[in-house]
């Protein structure tokens, strides 16, 4: 009876497809991992919404900036993967 739950427990595992795709870029020869790739998109829209908020004037009602960039960082980071590698 035991043999059998323990069969009956693993069976899930046969449907279990594994990636779909290899959610690596190659880039001039070498493969990097996507999120990679999306952390330093992440980082270049950050500087860009800091450029932005600056000259709109509204850096100072942002928040504070050890919060508020590294927030912003893995929210575009995040928003990247999904979009493009998820």
């Amino acid at each position: 009876m035991k043999f059998f739950s323990l069969r009956l427990g693993l069976l899930p595992l046969l449907f279990a497809t594994g990636c779909s795709r290899n959610p690596n870029v190659e880039i001039v020869g070498s493969y990097f991992p996507g999120w990679m790739i999306s952390l330093a998109c992440g980082v270049v829209l950050t500087a860009c919404s800091h450029t932005f908020l600056r000259r709109r004037g509204l850096l100072h009602s942002a928040g504070h900036p050890a919060v508020i960039y590294p927030a912003m960082t893995v929210l575009y980071t995040c928003l990247l993967w999904l979009c493009f590698f998820a």
